[in-house]
């Protein structure tokens, strides 16, 4: 089977949440034998390095870099009229459209796979073209989630976010109702689309590499107390859900817990921080911060108590089954652990306000506490065999 992936964002390498599901789902379906064409936008020009390791699971690329010329301003203002503002930055037309084409017709694809619906504008150009469905992968629930990144943002942000809005909730709905089959991210965002009518929607979950050397045994989650830092996250620092959450955690849920440990050091780590988190952490003592870390493993492994923060959002936060796989205590809000089952919820130590969270993270310093993790949980859960299924169901239909 070949499969056209058309990504909203250059999946590798995977340094937020949206990339890591992208990365490993591409992993995956290569595993098995599916030919795959990648088709992505991207700001900084990919590495060689970075290429080749696309290349080892994708035998056919074609990368598209964002532009900020005048002109391409002026036709994204125009297309404002139409689009939503993240669309807008992923249009294609012209020659370069026309190359596009030919780069698919010569790869000759059975189904064009939209990885995040901001790319749905070339990824139903091409559907058309060739007469092949296209398939979805919802990360969120992307009208409420801008619903609620508009209500987080501050600055010049929100007049970002309130163009992000427009046509958006018109243009998600067109797009996943002229889909072959959309598969969505979360369980419950499942059941939203359900209840407004949508039948060819299907449950894919995020995926884990649960490495073979664990599938034998249990993770303990457990203080280190030779960690360099007492509290970490680790998250892109530019989202407006995540800065929001990282500002509250900084001005009010750290000086809560400075009440017991008065010398605690945190780590805030991620890629492409604003200013406003730069300078929040370089002005607040104890607070230091990791801009775009080569290895999620060397951050998690420097902290007693990982933490997600997070206050709004949509979809699954993928950076809560990341802090699953290290083995830490781990505190996050309700938000945190939206979307996920039940069954893994009760490793993470839920707090929704100030205080409790505060509470919540003092009384993990204070303790040894040990959580066991059943690997074979995970496995069951986000395991690479549900690409199986996936594909079964796309070749049922076709």
């Amino acid at each position: 089977m070949k499969i056209t992936l058309v990504c909203h964002d250059i999946p590798y390498p995977a340094i937020h949440g949206g990339r890591v599901d992208m990365w490993r789902r591409i992993k995956a379906f290569s595993k098995i034998g599916v030919e795959l064409q990648l088709i992505c936008w991207f700001d900084k020009i990919p590495q060689p390095g970075e290429v080749a390791e696309i290349k080892k699971y994708v035998s056919s690329t074609y990368f598209i870099p964002f532009k900020y010329d005048l002109s391409t301003k002026a036709s994204r203002l125009l297309n404002l009229f139409r689009y939503p503002l993240e669309v807008t930055s992923r249009l294609v037309g012209g020659e370069q459209l026309n190359h596009l084409v030919s780069k698919v017709r010569g790869f000759q694809p059975h189904v064009i796979w939209l990885d995040g619906i901001h790319g749905g504008d070339i990824a139903s150009k091409l559907s058309h073209h060739f007469d092949i469905p296209i398939v979805t992968r919802c990360h969120n629930i992307e009208h409420l989630y801008y619903q609620r990144l508009f209500a987080s943002a501050i600055g010049t942000s929100k007049i970002k976010r309130y163009l992000s809005l427009a046509h958006l909730e018109t243009y998600e709905k067109s797009l996943l109702k002229n889909s072959l089959l959309f598969y969505d991210i979360s369980a419950e965002d499942l059941k939203f689309w359900k209840s407004h009518g949508f039948k060819n929607g299907r449950y894919l979950p995020p995926l884990m590499e649960v490495y073979q050397s664990h599938s034998q045994n249990k993770f303990h989650q457990n203080i280190n107390p030779d960690a360099r830092y007492d509290v970490v996250f680790l998250g892109n620092l530019y989202s407006n859900n995540n800065v929001a959450g990282i500002i509250w955690f900084i001005t009010q849920v750290l000086p809560e817990i400075r009440r017991h440990f008065s010398h605690i050091k945190v780590l805030i780590a991620g890629a492409k921080p604003i200013n406003k988190i730069r300078q929040l952490c370089e002005e607040t003592e104890g607070v230091d911060i990791s801009i775009n870390p080569p290895s999620s493993t060397d951050i998690y492994n420097s902290g007693r108590v990982l933490i997600n923060p997070v206050l709004t959002g949509s979809g699954v936060s993928i950076k809560s089954l990341e802090m699953l796989m290290a083995g830490k205590p781990i505190v996050s809000t309700p938000q945190g652990i939206a979307g996920l089952p039940l069954c893994v919820r009760q490793y993470f130590k839920i707090a929704s306000d100030t205080q409790s969270f505060a509470t919540a993270i003092v009384n993990l310093l204070s303790n040894s506490e040990k959580i066991r993790i059943e690997p074979k949980l995970l496995e069951s859960l986000f395991g690479t065999q549900v690409i199986h299924e996936v594909v079964s169901d796309i070749k049922s239909l076709i």
